[in-house]
């Protein structure tokens, strides 16, 4: 019962890493994608 539990709480420990991982790497794509915008914005 013990193991089961513990087991359940890594795998939700990992879960939750992994979606804040997915989350700020996300958030840099977009800032990356907002400043090339800006760059081709400010060309013309």
């Amino acid at each position: 019962m013990f193991t089961i539990l513990t087991l359940l709480t890594a795998l939700i420990s990992v879960m939750f890493i992994v979606s804040v991982g997915s989350t700020i790497s996300a958030l840099r794509r977009e800032s990356e994608d907002m400043k090339k915008f800006e760059h081709k914005r400010s060309v013309f």
